[in-house]
């Protein structure tokens, strides 16, 4: 029965959610009941009892929401879906990796600036943070081991 009210009503799971964390739920145009499948060439079947997809006015996943009944306490379940979560939100996961490692590369820069004793102005800072050429951190590492001023980096 927890599953057809799901089903039946895929707003519920999200209700529920909320209520169990206290976190909010983002904005979303629709809630849908999808897939709740994820098959891998490995001879594995992880299946969910159901899945809510949230998504946005341009049909893009938001949010999704795995429903299991439970008849207890099982602490190790909730990372028994991983897969599932990728089929849904691996472009997140990349996207992630991306923005982390971008913001390692420009906190190892101004590391090595500060380190030098090199005056960094707020608009340097912000340049150097908010950077998105892949390229240009790699470059400009290499200069804040030699330069004399944090204006070189960018003429």
């Amino acid at each position: 029965m927890p599953i057809a009210l799901i089903h039946n009503r895929p707003e519920t799971a999200l209700e529920l959610l909320h209520v169990a964390t206290g976190k909010p739920i983002p904005p979303f145009t629709a809630a849908r009941v999808e897939a709740v499948d994820s098959s891998q060439p490995v001879p594995v079947e992880r299946r969910a009892d159901s899945v809510v997809v949230v998504r946005d006015e341009k049909g893009k996943a938001t949010m999704a929401v795995i429903v299991e009944v439970q008849r207890g306490y099982d602490g190790g379940k909730r990372f028994n879906f991983e897969y599932l979560g990728e089929k849904y939100f691996s472009h997140w996961l990349e996207k992630g990796e991306a923005k982390g490692r971008a913001e390692g590369e420009a906190k190892a820069i101004l590391l090595v600036l500060e380190s030098r004793g090199l005056r960094i102005s707020d608009e340097a800072r912000e340049r150097i943070r908010l950077c998105e050429d892949p390229e240009q951190p790699d470059a400009w590492a290499r200069g804040a081991a030699v330069i004399t001023s944090v204006d070189e980096l960018f003429g």
